[in-house]
C-alpha cells in the first residue's frame, strides 16, 4: 500500500449564503389612484406610417384604425 492516498478530499457542503431580498413595502409607494379615461381622442398619428388613425368602436371593444397601413390599435 503506497504512502499517499491518492484518493481526493471533498470539501464539507456548506450552507449556501443567505440572500438578502430588498422589499418595497406598499406603504412607502406613492398612492396612485387608478382613475378612468373620459376623453379619447378621435384621431392619433399611426407609430408605423405617420399618417391619421381614426378612432371606431365595436360593441364591446375600441380601436384605432390606419387606413393607409392597415395598422390597428386595440385600447384595453
Amino acid at each position: 500500500m503506497p504512502k499517499h492516498s491518492r484518493t481526493k478530499l471533498v470539501p464539507p457542503k456548506t450552507e449556501p449564503e443567505h440572500q438578502v431580498l430588498e422589499t418595497i413595502e406598499v406603504s412607502s409607494l406613492p398612492e396612485q389612484k387608478e382613475e378612468p379615461v373620459t376623453v379619447l381622442d378621435n384621431e392619433i398619428e399611426c407609430p408605423r406610417c405617420n399618417e391619421i388613425m381614426e378612432l371606431y368602436s365595436k360593441f364591446d371593444e375600441l380601436a384605432y384604425s390606419c387606413d393607409s397601413c392597415s395598422f390597428l390599435l386595440k385600447c384595453i
